[in-house]
């Protein structure tokens, strides 16, 4: 007799970088509850997918888990799923990176638990026509999307019970449509209504499937789910109902399907990911649009008809929306050609010792998903996720640059095939369109430092890593508006019962709205002010005040030339401040060995009337905590009634001062040949996450300002030194 099949597919996953408390508190209250339910009802097939960064987080914390899930494939009942080992999105990896990211996870799976992937989990469900090719290569034959893929290709629901065959280029993989109605109603309805509507599926005449393939988290970490799952035994109640009603419903996995169906037919998924990611990726003033519009469609009889025609943005969208997205992206695959271009090197796997694997295992973890999107889910606005990436990424580059000076003068010659370069020892000057946005940048790389300079966009650093740390400290994010940010004013402090992480509004603070200030720039270093008298801090920081020169933004003409251990890159514009025409060159100067980066300001008056103005250059260093005990600032020469990294204000007759990272063992110091008035503040970002609207400490605004008057003619000068110990 044919019944429906019901495949029930958990995916659990942690970030790199997440903390230590935040996994185990997971497994507590996920994971392991989750397989203890599972282990009590022996009808119940599953289909399981854990990342690499969980595996070895059970490897070190919890072999005991290992040792469930053996248990359970030997039990036959549960499918392992692969994927990319630390969950990148793997449409946006460089092709190499794409097949070892899930070979990688297959082999550990293989190795550890016993098991032979045949099917993957793909990161957000984030599809692209070209994924086939790449996934049959690294050895998968089936992977799961939202039916909303093959809503947008023109399938409707009573086509999706079963799956269906793709192809790129020949490359053959099976696709498994999972339902939309199932992720909102499981766990956050009574099991009854999930069998309800799978009854709904029941035929005389064939085998009908559905699919419920969501985050593991949402069963006991997702708030209020622990109770409702666990304590109430939500779980406990659908297991036992999906085994009472054995005779029309059976729970299979995957694999299990294939062996007894054969496929629905052909189909070729348009780029997509699940509905509401498209909404998240939008522009903000779109955004909001897609809101409304969707909102209209909702309260319409045809509601289920219209919706599938309702497209939002693709996932890469966020590296338009967010240029720090763009940033991290565009160093990964920089560092994915260097590491590459070192294992293609000839007699490379012949010496591919653990430095090497190390080399790589890094580029893959700074690969990691989470830091390079923001919606509901997504670290972007996170600054220790971003720290992650940018650890992995900067180590993965030293490991890379190293071996490239040991291997000698092929490496040397493919590099000058890729981008310009110059190097002499450990010292480097890279230029190329990093960013990929049509103009160069140069980096200088040491042993020590990079130094990353985006001469196009003011001048401005983008990033500067210290290497002994592989920390990049200018890791912070631009204020900006998003799309949820209307209901910060509106939201309460609590919310009842149990709604799904897309329906919460909650807030974590009173008085956050008063938070919601906007950048007109993009936050990085460098960045050159010219202010009018009565502009303070205050109206600084919340973006009220006329900027008085137009260098912000400005292009500057960038010069790159090697003396000697010394590396420099020139930049320079012409361009007005208080209405007087002036030439600005700023200088940045980096040593083989030094731990310092001297920048040199020269400011010329060209105008036939006298320059009276105040400058100011702004520096953002990122050292994650604003008001741990142990981050704070030092002012030789003056007492601070706060010193901690988000206090805020105004100090005159400076020349020198540090930032302290007592638990990184980091001090940032900047010295000034000329006593500045100083103003230091927070920059605090306020986002959603999954526990509702909180604020973020996202960096540190530094900036030494002086009053300038310059006669027609007249050069103003001035070093600013910034150095790491």
């Amino acid at each position: 007799m044919p019944k429906v099949q019901f495949i029930f597919a958990i995916h659990n996953h942690q970030p790199v970088g997440n903390f230590d408390f935040v996994a185990e508190e997971a497994y507590q209250k996920s994971y392991l509850p989750f397989v203890n339910v599972l282990q009590r009802h022996k009808g119940i097939k599953i289909t399981l997918h854990y990342t690499g960064i969980l595996y070895r987080f059970f490897e070190e914390k919890h072999p005991e888990y290992l040792d469930m899930l053996r248990q359970l494939v030997k039990e036959g009942r549960a499918e392992i799923l692969s994927g990319g080992f630390y969950e990148p999105i793997l449409a946006v990896l460089p092709d190499e990176d794409k097949v070892g990211q899930v070979r990688a996870l297959s082999d550990y799976v293989r190795k550890q638990i016993g098991y032979d992937c045949q099917g993957m989990w793909l990161a957000e469900r984030v599809w692209e026509p070209h994924l086939p090719r790449f996934i049959a290569a690294a050895g998968i034959d089936h992977v799961v999307v939202d039916d909303y893929h093959f809503k947008a290709a023109g399938l409707r629901d009573q086509e999706l019970d079963g799956y269906f065959l793709t192809e790129e280029q020949g490359a053959l993989v099976r696709i498994f449509p999972g339902s939309e109605r199932l992720r909102y109603l499981i766990p956050f309805h009574a099991p009854e209504d999930t069998i309800a509507h799978l009854a709904t599926l029941k035929s005389p005449e064939r085998n009908r499937l559905i699919v419920m393939a969501d985050d593991g988290e949402k069963f006991g970490v997702w708030p209020e789910t622990y109770r409702t799952v666990y304590e109430e035994g939500w779980l406990d109640r659908f297991f036992t109902l999906l085994e009472q009603n054995s005779d029309w419903l059976e729970t299979t996995t995957f694999s299990g399907f294939i062996a007894k169906e054969g496929p629905r037919g052909r189909v070729y998924l348009p780029t997509a990911s699940y509905m509401e990611m498209g909404e998240w990726t939008l522009p903000t003033a779109t955004m909001r649009e897609y809101d409304d519009a969707l909102a209209v469609i909702k309260t319409l009889p045809e509601a289920d008809r219209i919706k599938p025609f309702m497209k939002g943005g693709t996932w890469r969208n966020f590296q338009v929306k967010y240029p720090e997205s763009n940033h991290m992206h565009k160093r990964m695959l920089m560092v994915s050609e260097k590491v590459h271009r070192v294992l293609d090197a000839p007699g490379a796997l012949a010496r591919f010792d653990r430095e090497t694997a190390s080399m790589l295992d890094h580029l893959y973890q700074g690969q990691c998903n989470d830091a390079y999107w923001h919606g509901v889910f997504g670290g972007l606005y996170l600054p220790h996720l971003r720290t992650a990436v940018y650890e992995h990424l900067i180590r993965a580059e030293y490991l890379a640059d190293k071996a490239r000076k040991t291997l000698g003068p092929v490496l040397r010659a493919k590099a000058q095939q890729q981008r310009k370069r110059e190097s002499d020892g450990w010292l480097d000057i890279e230029q190329g369109d990093f960013d990929r946005d049509g103009s160069d940048e140069v980096m200088l790389n040491s042993e020590l430092l990079n130094v990353l300079v985006d001469p196009a966009e003011g001048g401005r650093i983008t990033e500067l890593d210290w290497k002994p740390l592989s920390f990049n400290l200018m890791n912070t994010l631009t204020r900006r508006p998003e799309g949820y940010h209307d209901k910060i004013a509106l939201a309460g402090k609590g919310t009842t019962g149990v709604k799904t992480i897309h329906d919460r509004v909650v807030v974590k603070e009173e008085g956050l709205q008063h938070h919601l200030h906007y950048d007109w720039y993009t936050r990085a270093s460098l960045i050159d002010h010219f202010l009018e008298t009565g502009v303070d801090l205050q109206s600084f920081m919340r973006s009220e005040y006329y900027e008085a020169g137009d260098f912000v933004l400005g292009s500057y003409e960038a010069t790159t030339r090697k003396q000697r251990s010394v590396a420099l890159v020139v930049l320079e514009r012409e361009g007005s401040a208080a209405g007087i025409s002036i030439k600005l060159r700023k200088t940045l100067f980096l040593r083989a060995g030094a731990a310092e980066v001297i920048i040199r300001y020269e400011i010329a008056n060209q105008d036939r009337s006298e320059l009276n103005t105040t400058f100011g250059c702004e520096f953002n260093f990122s050292l994650l905590a604003g008001n741990a005990h142990d981050r704070y600032y030092e002012i030789p020469g003056h007492m601070l009634e706060k010193r901690n990294l988000a206090s805020i204000g105004e100090t005159n007759n400076v020349s020198s001062l540090s930032l302290v990272d007592e638990w990184l063992k980091l001090t940032v110091g900047l010295s000034f040949s000329r006593p500045a008035v100083l103003w230091r503040a927070p920059v605090e970002t306020v986002s959603q996450s999954e526990a509702g609207f909180e604020r973020v400490y996202q960096s540190s605004l530094v900036m030494p300002l002086w009053k300038i008057s310059l006669r027609p003619g007249g050069i103003w000068d001035a070093e600013i030194r910034v150095s790491l110990t």
